[in-house]
């Protein structure tokens, strides 16, 4: 049975009430006064409140308001006030108060019967409003568990990253992504959609996918971008745009290469001074599709101890309760001065005495990449587990009529050996046929890049490696092969891919074959050995040795086959 509490300093009204409200199927609960209503509402926890509004000790609106705070946001107790009182500043009191309705002294049966029927209506679509609201907001918590676990899966941590990430709302628009690439190279992106919140969030799961998918099959950095740029562009409503900064730097930590599209300016700093200044080149992504985003990443020198700054535009837009920009130029200020503590944490605390505690109007998202030696550490470290579980294992050697576990072949002919980068391809397919090469995919990206550019370079365009010997000729090298790729129309090169399981052990035979005339490998396998700081050349063929159980070449040079292995029980 429903109970109901009547609150009134006169014995008659009470038992009044008490007799129209049984009738009506309530149980009644009476309080003398409005304090006594507060405690009697606290142990019986009545369905519906019928207040008076004079009474001693504490009169109907202060109680009213004792108990609508007991009530909290989360639940909906209707409060009637039952009162002779025409004056309309009192009955406005009571509505501030919390009241719900009125009804006037002496209480009419009808009236009473109306109002009761009216507030348990009411009470009705509250309930259900509470409960939707309950569930949404469980739902939003798992989706944001599960959003977070997949956004943040696999990103790289080595302690090196600093990031400052606070959503304006329980699901960002901002997200920041890491990633190691089987090159050895550091991707990461910060990247900002319009506006904040779970519509904002919507294009984070598509762009992450992008990024981590074609970062571990070796896909450079603007087919990345030009890859998720579609994607977006398919998906996203109109209007709907992501922001992006993207960097990716390579593990001799000599330079990295920038691009920003709609967002503000990536910095470098070293020595408590901003030694460099990236700007944005173009538009969001999603405006348009394919771009050419080569073109747009910039070369910016690094040394090791500098820090590069990525934040979205929510760190310059955040307000104080002045309605004042915090701004860029307050920001490098704070990256050039001398504090302690890390540039994250100088600019968080920063930006919370700035902010006073006002309201967040937008996603604040700041990443802080140190390059010092221990941010290609656990690659390094890893790496040389791979390295040293290949060196280690005696094999024997593989015959042509061995039965193989899987073959891939793949030919790249004429102007396809320009417009494909073959190496994601193969690094794909072995991910597909052998699930515990996910460990080795950095020795055997090097092994197929070095013997395929060798390929291209000295097979197919017939370059001499001689022009390399100083670093003038660098240029000239790359010069000349820049023409000569532009003017390929004709050769071709094979790849076929082989995998052998034989004696507790997954082998790779690896077969790559070019049309071309050829090239003296012997000059390169039979030079004197000399410090890796001062070869201009030549390490690559060296390196490939170093990581397979075998290299042939085949004369005339235009084919050679490696076989990669490891004992998958180590």
């Amino acid at each position: 049975m429903k109970k109901a509490l009547v609150v009134d300093d006169n014995k008659i009204n009470r038992h009044l009430l008490n007799v129209l409200l049984k009738r009506n199927g309530y149980e009644v609960i009476e309080a003398e006064n409005g304090l006594q209503a507060v405690e009697q509402y606290t142990l019986h926890d009545p369905f519906i409140v019928f207040m008076d509004l004079m009474m001693p000790i504490m009169d109907g609106i202060e109680s009213c308001k004792r108990i609508k705070a007991l009530c909290g946001e989360s639940s909906f107790v209707p409060i009637i006030f039952v009162t002779a009182v025409s004056d309309d500043t009192k009955l406005s009191e009571c509505i501030d108060a919390g009241g719900d309705d009125f009804i006037a002294k002496p209480v009419d049966l009808r009236i009473l019967t109306a109002r009761i029927k009216s507030v348990e209506r009411l009470s009705l679509l509250y309930s259900n409003y509470y409960a939707m609201v309950d569930s949404t907001q469980r739902d939003q918590e798992i989706a944001k568990t599960v959003f977070n676990k997949v956004i943040l899966a696999d990103s790289y941590d080595c302690g090196e990253i600093k990031t400052l990430l606070e959503p304006a709302d329980m699901f960002s628009g901002d997200i920041f992504l890491s990633a190691m690439s089987p090159a050895g190279e550091l991707h990461v992106m910060l990247a900002d959609f319009t506006g904040h919140g779970l519509k904002a969030a919507i294009g984070a799961l598509p762009a992450s996918n992008v990024f981590k998918a074609m970062i571990a099959k070796g896909f450079t950095c603007d087919k990345i971008l030009g890859e998720m740029n579609n994607k977006l562009k398919k998906i996203l409503p109109i209007g709907m745009f992501m922001a992006v900064q993207y960097v990716v730097i390579r593990k001799e930590l000599d330079y990295a290469m920038v691009c920003v599209c709609g967002m503000p300016d990536v910095f470098i700093t070293s020595g408590g001074k901003i030694q460099q200044q990236i700007k944005s080149s173009l538009y969001p992504l999603s405006v348009t599709s394919n771009v050419d985003y080569k073109p747009l990443f910039e070369k910016a020198l690094i040394s090791k101890g500098d820090s590069i700054i990525l934040f979205s535009d929510g760190v310059i837009e955040a307000t104080n309760p002045a309605q004042e920009l915090f701004g860029q130029e307050r920001l490098e200020v704070l990256l050039e001065s001398q504090d302690q503590r890390s540039i994250t944490e100088h600019v968080k605390q920063e930006l919370a005495d700035f902010c006073e505690g006002g309201e967040q109007e937008d996603d604040i998202s700041l990443a802080e990449v140190i390059c010092g030696e221990k941010l290609f550490e656990q690659q390094e470290r890893d790496m040389m587990l791979d390295i040293s579980s290949i060196t280690d294992i005696f094999v024997s050697e593989i015959r042509e009529d061995d039965l193989w576990a899987w073959h891939y072949q793949l030919t790249l002919a004429g102007t396809e050996l320009i417009n494909q980068d073959p190496i994601p391809l193969l690094i794909s397919q072995l991910k597909n046929m052998e699930k515990q090469l996910e460990d080795h995919l950095q020795p055997l990206y090097t092994i197929l890049t070095e013997l395929y550019v060798n390929a291209l370079d000295h097979g197919i365009l017939g370059l001499d490696s001689d022009l390399k010997e100083t670093p003038e000729g660098f240029g000239l090298y790359f010069t000349e092969r820049e023409k000569r790729l532009d003017a390929l129309t004709t050769g071709n090169i094979s790849f076929s891919l082989k995998g052998f399981h034989q004696d507790e052990q997954l082998k790779i035979k690896i077969t790559i074959v070019d049309s071309g005339d050829g090239f003296d490998i012997s000059k390169v396998l039979n030079k004197p050995k000399v410090s890796e700081a001062t070869m201009l050349y030549g390490r690559g063929i060296v390196l490939v040795d170093e990581l397979c159980q075998s290299l042939v070449y085949s004369e005339p040079g235009n084919k050679v086959e490696v076989v990669y292995t490891w004992n998958d029980t180590i």
